[in-house]
């Protein structure tokens, strides 16, 4: 049987400091004795690559919350991009109160605001450039907008359900307080469909995914083992098939499929 161990990043595999603890270390060195094990982020290809290498990981990852399935030399197995149309009409509705980053595969476009908050750009690992309200290449997987402002970002999600193409989600950042964030990509992708693509092309018949957070919901559905942590989101507890307080609860669950 070839298995596969699924790992979301913030809030599963890594701290807010970005860090990744010894313990998870050992578990996943015995782990992937039996299990191939890859990740699947919201991040931006370039963050999720500096995992995937501080890791050891050999196989193909997902980012971008599934809009894109790349590998650390560069080649791509699935990508969507946003379309064109709504990524304009998105960007001349954003007030100048707000943090703009525009997500391409290897850099991304980021206005005077989001450059303040130089924690966001640490936390996404981003060779950057600076955006003036105009792009040229519409190859853009994903758009996050930040602000301490919750009212502006409301406005915004209202707006974007006239939209067909762009779905998006609205929350409390975890790595400054007070600060909101929002995700925004093409609403056909997801981890779920992401994983499903994931288990067709390199023929996984086994896999156990771990997630916190509602972004996780579909990568979840689709996965044989649903494994949440403890201080997971509700609705993502309410799927899971087992909860764990660390990694040594991971460690006696998959030892039951070696």
């Amino acid at each position: 049987m070839k298995k596969l161990l699924v790992l979301d990043l913030d809030g599963t595999l890594i701290d807010k400091q970005d860090r990744i603890s010894s313990d998870k270390i050992i578990a996943l060195n015995e782990i992937r004795n039996y299990f191939d094990i890859t990740i699947a982020t919201g991040r931006s290809y370039l963050s999720a690559l500096y995992f995937a290498k501080l890791l050891n990981l050999n196989l193909p990852f997902i980012c971008f919350d599934g809009a894109l399935i790349s590998d650390e030399n560069g080649n791509d197995y699935f990508k969507c991009f946003m379309e064109r149309y709504e990524i304009n009409e998105i960007l001349k509705s954003i007030g100048k109160d707000i943090a703009v980053n525009v997500f391409y595969k290897n850099y991304s476009l980021v206005n005077l605001n989001m450059l303040s908050l130089g924690i966001v750009l640490k936390h996404w690992r981003v060779n950057y450039k600076i955006f003036y309200n105009q792009i040229y290449d519409s190859n853009i997987y994903k758009i996050v907008l930040a602000s301490f402002n919750y009212d502006a970002l409301r406005k915004i999600k209202s707006f974007l359900k006239n939209f067909r193409n762009s779905g998006f989600y609205l929350y409390p950042s975890g790595k400054k307080k007070g600060l909101y964030v929002m995700d925004i990509s093409n609403r056909f992708v997801n981890k779920g469909k992401a994983i499903l693509e994931f288990k067709k092309i390199f023929n996984y018949n086994f896999i156990v995914s771990i997630g916190d957070y509602i972004n996780d919901l579909e990568l979840l559905k689709y996965s044989d083992i649903k494994i949440a942590p403890m201080r997971s989101h509700k609705l993502v507890k309410d799927v899971a098939d087992y909860l764990i307080k660390d990694f040594n609860d991971l460690l006696e669950i998959l030892r039951k499929f070696y």
